[in-house]
């Protein structure tokens, strides 16, 4: 005789660390869902239960979700951006993120999610569909991307060039600090002539005023150390000119 199956109780799950847990209080109960603290939304159903963390990041546009226990890209990945649903048709989460009211930008990384809201939006309203959005998404299981569209490989250049050396310092000692703020910094180029250093900016580094203190005080002080040929370091981002920080 067959038994139906009792959907388990949720349990709450712990918040972040307190350095960075998530300003905001005020979230939504979700239909078939239930909000476990101040930093969790877990969806429930059946059996089936995914848990969504939210964390605030140094740009107010931008906020960061985690999947508890499930992989975006998967290690070793590099981000993925998206701004419409054009460039998203090899994403299904980036899709279902795009479609909703509010969302001007998507970027996928190995662990987690970032999520760039309109100018006139505001988190008050979004956050709780953004999460149960990617919650929704990873209980369902359907691939996060097109295998096709990620890419796992690191610039290589002449082992011990100036190139390389950068390209390792960048992947070792600043992009796991930067991607724990939601943001992702990548090599774009070294100019020999005049020292001058160009990295691409995604996700809550594109557009954020406090990225330029990033580079100049965290970036440029870690290669003056090691690598005194970088005399500055030039930030690169892809945004449209109108979400670009204006000088006060």
């Amino acid at each position: 005789q067959a038994v139906s199956a009792r959907p388990r109780p949720c349990r709450e799950l712990p918040g972040p660390p307190a350095q960075r847990a998530m300003a905001s209080m005020r979230l939504a109960r979700h239909l078939g869902g239930a909000v476990v603290g101040p930093h969790r939304f877990l969806r429930c159903r059946g059996l089936a239960a995914v848990a969504v963390s939210a964390e605030t990041t140094p740009n107010p546009k931008t906020m960061k979700f985690v999947p508890e226990g499930r992989e975006v890209l998967g290690a070793g990945a590099r981000s993925i951006v998206y701004r419409d649903a054009f460039e998203a048709r090899a994403s299904p989460l980036a899709a279902k993120l795009l479609a909703l009211d509010g969302v001007s930008e998507v970027m996928l990384s190995p662990m987690h999610v970032t999520v760039t809201k309109a100018t006139l939006s505001t988190w008050d309203d979004l956050q709780s569909s953004v999460e149960e959005a990617v919650g929704e998404f990873f209980d369902a299981g359907a691939p996060v991307v097109e295998e096709a569209e990620i890419d796992r490989a690191v610039p290589e250049f002449e082992e011990g060039s100036l190139e390389a050396q950068i390209v390792e310092l960048l992947e070792e000692r600043v992009k796991p600090f930067v991607e724990q703020d939601g943001g992702d910094i990548e090599f774009d180029r070294f100019d020999h002539g005049d020292g001058t250093l160009y990295v691409r900016m995604k996700g809550s580094c594109a557009g954020c005023a406090q990225s330029h203190a990033t580079l100049q005080e965290g970036v440029r002080n870690l290669m003056e150390h090691y690598i005194p040929e970088v005399k500055q370091i030039v930030g690169l981002t892809d945004l449209p000119e109108e979400d670009l920080p204006r000088a006060r």
